[in-house]
C-alpha cells in the first residue's frame, strides 16, 4: 500500500487550517446582512464555488483540445481532475443555491434559465 506523499499531507493540513478559517470568518467574523440576515453569509461559499467550477470546465475543455491535437495522456489526465472538480463544485453552487433561496424567494427553485442551464451542465 502506497502511503501519503509528505507534501499531500502539508497540502492536507494547509486546506484544513484555511477552510476552518474560511468557516470562522463567515460564520462568526462577518457582520450580519440587515435585509437578508444570516442567510446571506452563503453566498461566501455559493460565489465561490460558482467560479471555481467554471474555472475548471474551461480548464477541461482547453485540455480536452490539446488532447485531442496532440494525443499527448497527460492533457487526458488534467481534463478528467479537471472535470471532476467542475463536478463537485456545481453540485455544492447548485445546492448552495437552492438553500438561499428558501428563506428569500420562498420556493427552493424556479425555472430561470441561468439554473437550468447550470442543472444541464451539471447532468452532461
Amino acid at each position: 500500500m502506497d502511503t501519503m506523499p509528505r507534501g499531500l499531507k502539508i497540502l492536507n493540513g494547509l486546506t484544513l487550517a484555511l477552510f476552518s478559517l474560511a468557516l470562522y470568518m463567515v460564520l462568526i467574523y462577518a457582520p450580519r446582512e440587515a435585509v437578508m440576515g444570516d442567510v446571506q453569509r452563503i453566498f461566501y461559499f455559493h460565489v465561490s464555488a460558482g467560479w471555481v467550477s467554471a474555472l475548471a470546465f474551461l480548464v477541461t475543455a482547453i485540455a480536452g483540445g490539446v488532447y485531442l491535437a496532440g494525443r499527448k495522456h497527460f492533457w487526458d489526465s488534467v481534463a478528467l481532475a479537471s472535470v471532476e472538480i467542475g463536478v463537485i463544485f456545481t453540485m455544492i453552487n447548485i445546492v448552495s443555491g437552492s438553500v438561499w433561496a428558501r428563506p428569500i424567494w420562498n420556493t427552493w427553485w424556479t425555472w430561470d434559465p441561468r439554473l437550468v442551464t447550470a442543472v444541464i451542465m451539471e447532468l452532461i
